[in-house]
């Protein structure tokens, strides 16, 4: 028997806006998969498929889920004879190190690993765990009831020291995504290269009633390209490092650059005539690439994206649309998010320094030269839209007008500058239920009471 399994978020949250304002930290998506995922796929490796853990989360955000197997923000954590595994939501390890800790022995030395901003991951005993989880549960009371988002001290209550026999990664900020992102997809691929099928339940999509099987929740078991005589031809010496899921349509002209990484394109995969993709990427179910799209390494892409123009080493949410010209980079976007054309960021400054970035408190110094842009949830640009470097844009914000947006606008903007009036939250209500109707996704009453509060 393993350690029972309880993944978490904390105030850390906030160093992942404008996107965790609408998700849980374990939701955002590094490479293939999320960390909710990750343990998922590990659980089901070892043979537990009907009970994963527990998943601990901003209650706003709890009805979103729709994932099967985890219990979500229990008010008591039952007693467990092998112990507990905590592993943060923004934790980036991949499937061996999950693996190994969820297989940690009961008698092995207490592990407890922290970095500069809490708890990353522990193996805590049953009583400590619950005590933890006490703890937590009074944290996130004190953010109800205040709306003020303080330190999780949990630890320290618990008076347990950091050990560091475990091997954990974790991000800091939104903006390590991208680097992480050449990494963790070798890592998920060498991962699900085996045979292994996985399938997609996004956190808060929903399908219309109507659609019993959306493409999404179909299981999807990669091969190599090679293993097509069809596809090895097209693509000559890329076909060892290309894998596809079914169904994925490859149009003549296509060049697949795997010199740097490899190239996964899942389910329903379309890719138009003379597109040059590069690797390492990653293509969700039903991305679809415009002819003539230029897309570069340490990408990945969500469910339905629609691409085009040039983008690089840039991740996007499910049903994000950049269907005309214009260059992303370095970019982290949300779901529902539609680029006009010819939107373009900068992801350099001219003086090649580092790049600053406010996610809503001030600036902070990322450490990295190269940073793009970051977009909530259903922000939407006009054609001609150019955003400065390190620009951060809230959820459901309308950006348009002659004049570039500051590098931070906040959520339900109506036009990107400060003296613009609020978009009305009912109206953006009312064009997302378009925009998800049209994608065979239905909205719900927890999405709307979501964008209600953070309007």
């Amino acid at each position: 028997m393993s350690a029972k399994v309880i993944v978490f978020e904390d105030q850390t949250w906030s160093n992942f806006r404008p996107l965790c304002l609408s998700m849980p930290t374990y939701e955002l998506r590094m490479g293939m998969f999320n960390t909710r995922e990750r343990v998922e796929l590990t659980q089901k490796h070892l043979g537990n498929s009907d009970n994963f853990g527990t998943l601990l989360c901003r209650d706003n955000l709890a009805p979103l889920h729709t994932c099967q197997g985890w219990e979500i923000n229990p008010d008591i954590l039952p007693g467990h004879s092998e112990g507990y595994l905590w592993l943060n939501g923004r934790s980036w390890d991949g499937f061996a190190s999950i693996l190994e800790m969820l297989t940690c022995p009961k008698d092995s030395p207490l592990n407890v690993i922290v970095d500069d901003h809490g708890l990353v991951a522990a193996h805590l005993s049953s009583e400590d765990s619950v005590s933890l989880h006490q703890s937590w549960l009074q944290w996130q009371n004190d953010f109800r009831s205040s709306g003020q988002d303080g330190q999780w001290d949990g630890l320290s209550a618990l008076n347990i020291s950091p050990a560091g026999t475990m091997e954990t990664k974790a991000l800091s900020h939104i903006w390590d995504l991208v680097p992480a992102t050449a990494e963790i997809l070798a890592d998920d691929l060498n991962f699900v290269s085996s045979g292994k099928g996985f399938a997609r339940h996004p956190f808060g999509i929903f399908a219309q009633e109507n659609n019993d099987s959306p493409f999404w929740n179909r299981n999807t078991v990669l091969k190599q390209a090679s293993s097509d005589p069809v596809l090895s031809a097209q693509l000559a010496s890329s076909g060892l490092g290309v894998w596809l899921g079914e169904n994925v349509k490859i149009s003549p002209g296509v060049i697949l650059d795997t010199s740097q990484g490899a190239i996964i394109l899942d389910r329903d995969v379309e890719i138009m005539p003379h597109c040059y993709l590069e690797g390492p990427l990653y293509a969700g179910p039903g991305c679809r690439f415009k002819a003539g799209s230029t897309i570069y390494g340490k990408s990945s892409f969500g469910l339905g994206n629609r691409l085009s123009g040039e983008i690089g080493e840039s991740t996007f949410g499910d049903f994000a649309n950049k269907q005309h010209d214009g260059f992303i980079g370095h970019a982290v976007l949300g779901a529902w998010t539609n680029l006009g054309a010819m939107t373009t960021c900068s992801d350099l400054k001219n003086n090649y320094g580092n790049v600053r970035v406010d996610l809503g408190s001030g600036t902070v110094d990322s450490g990295l030269r190269f940073v793009g842009l970051f977009l909530g949830d259903h922000v939407k640009t006009a054609i001609g839209t150019l955003f400065n470097t390190g620009t951060t844009v809230g959820f459901a914000s309308n950006i348009f007008g002659a004049v570039m947006p500051p590098t931070f606008v906040g959520n339900f903007s109506w036009g990107g500058l400060p003296d613009r009036p609020a978009y009305d939250v009912e109206k953006a209500i009312e064009t997302a239920t378009i925009v998800m109707g049209r994608r065979g996704c239905r909205m719900v009453e927890a999405t709307k009471k979501l964008m209600r509060s953070l309007a």
